[in-house]
């Protein structure tokens, strides 16, 4: 897994390729006076590059997306722990419940 930590503190997007394509140029920012250019082999490279901002911001998304699906997961799987040890007090109440329908309608 990626340590997504060791990335605070970058200069944020947007990141763009410059006119040639194969420069990637960091936009102005508070944390930058002058534009900060990267040089790279191939223009497929410059893209990747210039939306790494973008990828890391999905991949913190979708990290905490996965632990509140994880979560839900763990009380869904609690719960049904839950009603298979307490099946036979389920089975008592259940009547209980009926009875108690019934004299709520008369």
């Amino acid at each position: 897994m990626i340590d997504t930590d060791k990335y605070e503190g970058h200069t944020p997007a947007p990141w763009q390729p410059w006119k040639n394509k194969r420069t990637i140029e960091v936009v102005r920012s508070q944390l930058a006076e002058k534009p900060v250019v990267c040089k790279v082999l191939n223009e497929c490279d410059a893209r990747l590059i210039a939306d790494a901002p973008l990828l890391l911001a999905e991949v913190r998304r979708l990290r905490e997306e996965n632990e509140t699906l994880r979560k839900m997961d763990w009380e869904y799987e609690c719960l049904w722990t839950w009603l298979d040890e307490n099946t036979n007090l389920l089975n008592t109440i259940e009547p209980l419940v009926e009875e108690w329908k019934k004299e709520m309608i008369e």
